[in-house]
């Protein structure tokens, strides 16, 4: 891969552009970074990679050491690893609520307490997710409850 850097001082907003004959997971995981920092993320639906606002996705998810990200009506995959994603969304509405899970706070619709001291989210979209243990104090504090 060829990376070239040119400082003009005339530019006021920095611009990249990424160029390439074909999409290898290096390339992948490049765009992945990137586009965090642009407030989107990429991902990959039908072979196509997508730039998807960050407003827009409700969770990510890792299944089978896979990251999945998950909108009102699209599912995503993405190459960033899910520890990446949480260093990036630091300050943001996202939170995670378990070793596999990030939520976005805003898409959460109501909470139901579980047993042994769990919680149970649902999602705007209906979706349930469960917030272990380690993360509920975290979680409850940032909701507010």
């Amino acid at each position: 891969m060829k990376i070239q850097i040119i400082h003009d001082p005339n530019i006021k907003d920095p611009e990249i552009t990424v160029t390439y004959g074909y999409l290898d997971s290096e390339l992948e995981e490049l765009l992945a970074t990137i586009s965090l920092a642009d407030n989107r993320m990429a991902g990959v639906k039908n072979e196509e990679t997508h730039f998807v606002n960050l407003s827009e996705i409700i969770y990510f998810d890792t299944v089978d050491n896979r990251v999945f990200f998950y909108t009102a009506k699209d599912t995503y995959e993405t190459k960033a690893r899910l520890y990446q994603i949480e260093e990036k969304l630091t300050h943001t509405p996202f939170a995670r609520v378990s070793k596999s899970t990030i939520v976005n706070l805003r898409k959460v619709r109501c909470l139901t307490p579980e047993k042994y001291s769990k919680l149970c989210i649902t999602l705007q979209n209906g979706e349930k997710l469960i917030v272990s243990r380690q993360y509920l104090n975290t979680i409850k504090e940032r909701l507010g409850v």
